[in-house]
């Protein structure tokens, strides 16, 4: 479970292993056509840096362009809340400037930001706990995730 260092973890946003989360990012320019939105599945996290400000993370995005694909990315923590954790975002070898937010992740979040994926894959196919829970949901309609195929082996390589 990743929190940031302090007395305030309790009070914090905790990033869980085999978890999901609801996963922004947001452009430095704040070009609103290129923000993206999907559920993620972390399947691997861990603190990094002297003042536990850096995350090392490593997820399932559902919704890639591509198709679902594994992610190994770093986090450095700007601001992190009871329900969200805002970060600038790091990927190896890329030059990118991009803010990312991980937050809880509920229907009314799906229904805000991906309303497609409720659209294409309603709840109710997938019996009365997925209607219910939104965790059991996003692991029903995505099986796939949980399957090992697009899972990491390991965890994220440290930077």
């Amino acid at each position: 479970m990743v929190t940031a260092q302090g007395s305030k973890d309790n009070n914090r946003l905790k990033i869980i292993n085999n978890h999901w989360y609801a996963w922004q990012t947001v452009p430095a320019d704040l070009d609103e056509t290129q923000c993206f939105y999907s559920p993620v599945h972390v399947n691997y996290s861990t603190i990094k840096g002297k003042n536990k400000s850096h995350i090392l993370l490593a997820f399932t995005n559902v919704l890639h362009l591509d198709g679902a694909q594994d992610f190994h990315v770093g986090l450095k923590i700007l601001r992190h809340y009871k329900d969200i954790l805002v970060a600038d975002l790091f990927i190896a070898d890329h030059d990118i400037q991009r803010v990312a937010i991980v937050s809880r992740i509920d229907f009314g979040w799906l229904q805000q930001h991906c309303r497609h994926v409720i659209d294409e894959h309603p709840p109710s196919l997938f019996g009365s706990a997925a209607e219910q829970d939104v965790a059991t949901y996003l692991d029903r309609a995505f099986p796939y995730v949980h399957s090992r195929i697009t899972s990491p082996k390991q965890p994220p390589e440290e930077e």
